[in-house]
């Protein structure tokens, strides 16, 4: 007896496609070429199945014209997926050409190497959810301009008839007013003035914005509520060579480069349907027959009744940045061409690069989970063991030892050149680098002269002996002369060009003594003594409690001190930031007798730190857009693994969407950390239910990492006022924190306690614990506790949830017992 198959027919699955309530078609080739639709979809056309095996164009004509035809060629050729919602279409349905409105969705389906095989198109009409919402908006408008009315004519009516009960005291009093209408006279005219001087008022502020736009090299242009162009500033007219009068008429979208033109378009015809900002980038044809990289943005305008008003947008030339970026990809390629060894790892030998080159000399196929000693001869890797340490300390190394290859077992020679990658903050080392060439023929050759030799050297063994030992004296010399003459230079210039002087502060009288240096930088005369007050003129008030501060604390309890802060010169006025480290001397007392130490002048360090962190802003962008790319193509594959049962692919495919949730999140953090040295990190207050938070993080966390156990005690339902993102991130990084560090079954336990005047957040976790002399840094950034069971991180995780928490006018601390486990507590403000 046969059994019937348990999968459906081509036919089968047609029919059920048919009957779906949701309008569904698939279209193949540049001209969205009808290959398959379902009665749904070709009521909504308005059309039989004859249509099938036609062109869209050919199909329905009336879109010609509308942008539908050009978004599916452009789904076709790039692979992506473009929807839209309450979007109007031209349709012509039993022979009327009527416009209705639908959420559609053009996606690219794609076979294994990723190629385009088809586009699914999926529409709902919504046009009566959209002209009922235009109906009831009407409605109120009647609704609200009768009831303005009704209280006109209540108040008109109110009016007459109070005329009419004092019309015989106005007969008597004719002379009064008389008098009155004089008086009347003489304000009509001041209020003509006054509006006349209103009126000249507005058009001296228009005459501003068009002054200071036509004085800047910002590309500004205004738009109307329709989108059409309405005026755009000189740069506008210098850099596409058209009059303003074509500007007006014809715009610039034509110049736009063709690879760009429709994505910009839409961008901008997006934002102008929701009235919202928009922000682009795209290469313009400039006069001089070239191409530009503009940056666009631009807010909404609204009139003081609140309609739409149009844009005020910007451009402002990249090109440069541009450049960079191609210069960094070129760079990137040269790399992945040389035929060098070249190599990145982690201070525990793992290796997270190999450029090509090195993956063939070594005959791998991967990285993954290799160590550097995976990569040197056995017979070797005791020497590469006593090498690799040394990088901590000198920076670099050199060796010539041998790699080999696994596939052929044979062994190559490489001149060993490995450098430290440091962190520019802190100056710890980070990680190891090699650019190394193969020496193996040169190896061979030195072989081959050293058997011949071999006799030579016996003979002279006695004399190399003696001259080692001359040599190794000599060396010995040179060495500490060299030494010597380092100490003595470096001395020299840092006493000679270091920026830095010397003070002294008696501790009983307050009496300062200054070297010549710090009075010249604080502007004080030289041939005089230096007094406090004219000192503290120089600070900056803002930080004039600090040093009192740190001036008492050192006097009273002998602990050094280390400052940083603005001062103004006393003469020219210039600002600059100083550094000053000091420390208490006690005579055999105990007794403080002098309180002393360095005055560095730190400027050009903090105008450093403004270039890094606006630096680490620009990679952390540039990174989160490949990243994002990554991301979409692990998750179709995670998609097509499922639907394929290859669990294998599904396991791997996982681990990877993990790793690029964690490249993100530290990308993020890094991000984070340039907004907030900055002055960048905003803070966004709303009002919010935080145990809603607390639940919805929780189970965001569950979706990527069931490993624990993360219990949610009776919380405490209350609304604050803060930024809904920025504290869902705290509360995220500290449950993650707990699961990093604690092992697999274990419980997180999240509770809420509510104050008078606060709520208090509890993260507990089960894990290894802090030491005592930990507890105190931990918010530090960059700060990593360091032990057996360090787990890999850069350590701004718990620096940027300090911020964020202080910036709420909040708390935030840990409590620990080592090998018990930690808890993390922070609290925000009620009010």
């Amino acid at each position: 007896m046969s059994q019937s198959s348990p999968f459906l027919s081509h036919e089968q699955l047609l029919e059920v496609f048919n009957l779906t309530h949701t309008a569904t078609a698939v279209h193949i080739g540049e001209t969205a070429i009808i290959q398959t639709a379902n009665d749904a979809m070709l009521r909504i056309w308005g059309k039989d199945r004859s249509v099938i095996g036609k062109s869209l164009e050919d199909a329905l004509p009336e879109l010609k014209g509308q942008p539908f035809i050009d978004m599916f060629r452009k789904v076709w050729l790039e692979g992506l997926v473009i929807s839209g919602k309450d979007t109007a279409a031209d349709i012509i349905i039993d022979g009327k050409l009527q416009t209705f409105y639908f959420d559609f969705e053009y996606r690219a389906i794609k076979d294994d190497q990723g190629k385009t095989i088809c586009i699914l198109h999926t529409a709902i009409d919504v046009s009566e959810r959209v002209l009922r919402r235009e109906a009831v908006e009407r409605a109120l408008e009647k609704e609200e301009a009768l009831q303005r009315e009704q209280t006109l004519n209540e108040e008109l009516a109110a009016t007459v008839e109070e005329l009419a009960s004092t019309n015989e005291e106005l007969v008597a009093t004719n002379e009064e007013l008389h008098e009155t209408q004089e008086t009347l006279h003489v304000l009509n005219n001041e209020l003509e003035l006054r509006v006349v001087e209103r009126f000249n008022q507005l058009s001296e502020s228009e005459k501003r914005f068009k002054t200071m736009a036509e004085g800047t090299d910002i590309f500004i242009a205004v738009g109307d509520e329709s989108g059409k162009a309405i005026y755009f500033n000189k740069p506008w007219v210098k850099l596409t060579g058209r009059s303003m009068k074509d500007l007006l008429d014809f715009g610039w979208a034509d110049l736009i480069h063709p690879e760009d033109r429709d994505r910009y378009v839409n961008i901008y015809l997006s934002a102008l349907a929701e009235k919202k900002p928009f922000a682009g980038e795209f290469r313009i044809l400039t006069k001089k027959g070239d191409y530009r990289w503009l940056l666009a943005s631009g807010p909404p305008r609204f009139h003081a009744d609140g309609s739409f008003a149009g844009y005020i947008s910007s451009c402002i030339d990249i090109t440069e940045r541009k450049l960079i970026e191609i210069e960094r990809l070129n760079l990137n390629k040269l790399i992945e061409a040389s035929s060098e060894f070249i190599g990145i790892a982690e201070l525990d030998m793992s290796i997270q690069y190999l450029n090509p080159a090195a993956l063939k000399k070594l005959g791998w196929l991967n990285i993954s989970n290799r160590t550097i000693l995976d990569c040197v001869f056995p017979e070797d890797r005791l020497l590469a063991e006593q090498i690799i340490p040394g990088i901590l300390k000198n920076n670099t190394f050199r060796q010539e030892i041998r790699f080999w290859n696994e596939k052929t077992g044979k062994p190559f020679w490489i001149e060993w050149n490995g450098f430290a990658i440091r962190n520019e903050e802190t100056d710890e080392v980070i990680a190891i680098a090699t650019v190394s060439p193969d020496i193996t023929e040169r190896k061979l050759y030195q072989e081959e002269l050293q058997g011949i030799n071999m006799e030579m050297a016996a003979a002279n063994e006695e004399l190399a002996t003696t001259n080692e030992e001359l040599a190794q004296t000599h060396d010995d010399l040179i060495q500490y002369t060299n030494r010597l003459s380092d100490s003595e230079e470096k001395l020299r210039q840092a006493i000679e060009t270091g920026r830095m002087g010397t003070w002294s502060i008696n501790p009983k009288t307050l009496e300062v003594t200054m070297s010549g240096f710090v009075k010249e930088l604080l502007g004080l005369p030289l041939d005089q003594p230096a007094e406090m007050d004219m000192i503290m003129k120089a600070v900056n008030p803002d930080y004039h409690d600090m040093l009192f501060s740190a001036l008492d604390n050192a006097i009273k309890n002998h602990l050094p001190s280390d400052t940083e802060y603005p001062i103004n010169n006393l003469i020219d006025g210039e600002e600059k930031w100083v550094r000053a480290t000091g420390r208490v001397f006690l005579d055999q007392h105990g007794n403080a007798t002098e309180y002393s130490g360095l005055f560095i002048d730190i400027t050009e360090q903090k105008l450093d730190e403004l270039r890094k962190n606006d630096f680490i802003g620009m990679v952390s962008h540039e990174l989160k857009t490949p990243l994002t790319a990554i991301n979409g193509f692990v998750q179709v594959l995670q998609r097509k693994a499922k639907k394929d049962e290859d669990n294998y692919s599904v396991i791997a495919l996982d681990k990877a969407h993990n790793q690029i949730r964690k490249m993100t999140t530290m990308i993020n953090g890094f991000l984070n950390v340039s907004r907030l040295e900055s002055g960048k990190l905003l803070i966004e207050k709303t009002n919010f239910n935080l145990d809603e938070l607390l639940k919805e993080t929780i189970e965001e966390t569950y979706v990527s990492q069931s490993s624990h156990q993360i219990i949610l005690n009776p919380t405490c339902e209350v609304n604050i006022n803060a930024d809904r993102n920025k504290i869902g991130n705290v509360i995220s990084n500290l449950i993650s924190n707990g699961l990093k560090y604690s092992d697999n079954g274990t419980r997180i336990e999240v509770t809420c306690k509510l104050y008078d005047t606060e709520v208090e957040i509890q993260i507990k976790d089960e894990g290894i614990g802090i030491k005592p002399g930990d507890i105190d840094k931990l918010f530090e950034r960059y700060y990593r506790v360091q032990g057996n069971h360090t787990i890999s991180g850069f350590g701004i995780g718990l620096y940027l949830s300090a911020e964020i928490i202080e910036r709420h006018g909040g708390r935030i601390w840990a409590e620990s017992e080592e090998g018990k486990g930690s808890v993390f507590h922070f609290t925000l403000p009620l009010s």
